[in-house]
């Protein structure tokens, strides 16, 4: 069974004492029956539930935070300063015949409250802010990327888990007519109108069939635990998955495709955004060495004014500071070709994602259409594999054909349905890939 996976072994007597739980306790079943999980359920829990988009969110209101410090450097600041000095020896002048006089108090008092404000940086500050509220947007649509590709994923894993359904219950109806033979074969043994041989080869069989159905449900399992973690559900949380493996049938021309992706990736739109921030990050590094205009002010009380020396007087100081970088030993010119740089490599970042893009749509409209044939070839093998058991059955009623052969083309069916449900799967995983090309939103 090439198309088979997987999956995990189900305990009968864990599944008895469920169902004897539920039926003696009617509240208990209502409560914990599994909910039913349909695939735009399961992709809304995924985007909004996982870890990773928390992630994304809290650097998102990082980048904000910044942006709200940098418009605190629109406004004035201002401060209070309470200082005190003791100063000993204080300094004292003596005048023959008139005494001693001190230049200044032993305790020194000062109490201000200082402003300033800057009046004009040549606009470095809003460059800078503009940049920031980049940084911002940019970590915004980081979200809707990685909810892209966990809605893709999710998809995928729950289409894995229904193809995977599909095949268990196919199975189990091939164990179910193999156990029939079985049957029907002892009796022929018993009355001498088979060999042993028979019974043998149908055990065989069986027994191989359960063990590989072991498996798929072992891989139904891990499928339904990394559905789970996708979804970011409770240990405890169960669920049925309610949908079947889709079968489109659209046809898509391959220019529109590829225009549809340039236009709608979430990938080409986030380098468009870093290759503004690189722009804004040049302008920022030319306005680092511009003159700097500020206002500086301060008003308080203070003692040691000559003449009053231990009084308490209101004073304040008005004043305007000028910076004007004069040279940076090159720093700028270094920055400014880096920035050159960076902007060059965002540029070429984009030609590659258009290039991968381009060759991502075409091999993903290959696997659908491939799909498509194999599809259609499948189904055909599947009313062939009808007809060969409708005549074998025939012939082994009359006894032109032995119990095995029958056997084989039954076998040949049950294939033929495993093949028809893996490549209905494959069909519906190329759709949502051709789609995720693209650049659908799914979520």
């Amino acid at each position: 069974m090439k198309y088979i996976h997987k999956i995990i072994k189900i305990s009968v007597f864990g599944l008895a004492t469920i169902a004897f739980m539920a039926l003696s306790n009617p509240l208990v079943a209502q409560t914990q029956e599994p909910m039913k999980l349909t695939l735009s359920q399961a992709i809304h829990y995924a985007v909004n539930n996982e870890p990773l988009i928390k992630e994304a969110q809290d650097q998102v209101a990082i980048a904000k935070a910044k942006a709200d410090e940098m418009n605190s450097s629109f406004l004035p600041h201002a401060a209070v300063s309470l200082n005190y000095d003791f100063v000993k020896p204080s300094p004292v002048i003596s005048m023959p015949g008139l005494g001693s006089f001190d230049m200044a108090p032993v305790h020194n008092f000062n109490e201000y409250l200082g402003v300033s404000y800057l009046i004009y940086d040549f606009n470095q500050r809003k460059e800078t802010l503009k940049l920031l509220q980049s940084n911002e947007v940019t970590e915004a649509e980081k979200i809707n990327l990685i909810r892209n590709q966990l809605a893709y994923q999710t998809s995928e894993v729950y289409f894995s888990i229904l193809y995977l359904k599909r095949s268990i219950d196919v199975m189990n109806q091939q164990i179910s007519d193999l156990e029939e033979h079985l049957t029907v074969a002892k009796k022929l043994v018993e009355t001498g109108s088979a060999i042993a041989l028979d019974t043998l080869n149908t055990s065989v069989r069986l027994t191989a069939l359960k063990n590989e159905k072991v498996d798929i449900i072992n891989q139904k399992k891990k499928a339904g635990v990394l559905l789970a973690s996708l979804m970011n559900f409770p240990k405890d949380k169960e669920f049925n998955i309610d949908g079947n493996l889709e079968k489109p049938s659209t046809s898509y021309s391959l220019d529109s495709l590829i225009n549809n992706a340039y236009a709608q990736r979430e990938e080409l739109k986030l380098n468009k955004l870093y290759m503004r921030t690189a722009t804004l990050n040049k302008a920022v590094i030319e306005k680092s060495n511009m003159p700097v205009l500020s206002f500086n002010s301060s008003f308080g009380f203070k003692n040691g004014y000559i003449g009053h020396l231990y009084r308490m007087r209101g004073n304040y100081v008005l004043g305007l500071n000028a910076s004007i970088p004069v040279f940076d030993g090159f720093l700028k010119k270094s920055k400014l070709t880096t920035a050159d740089w960076q902007i060059q490599s965002t540029v070429d970042h984009g030609t590659a994602l258009e290039h991968n893009i381009r060759t991502e749509v075409e091999r993903a409209l290959l696997d659908y259409s491939n799909s498509q044939v194999q599809l259609k070839t499948a189904r055909e093998e599947i009313t062939q594999a009808k007809a060969a058991i409708n005549q074998a059955k025939g012939l082994y009623e009359s006894g032109s054909i032995t119990n095995t052969t029958l056997l084989d083309t039954e076998t040949a069916l049950a294939q033929a349905e495993l093949k028809y449900s893996y490549q209905l799967f494959q069909l519906t995983i190329n759709h949502y890939k051709l789609l995720q090309a693209e650049g659908q939103k799914i979520w």
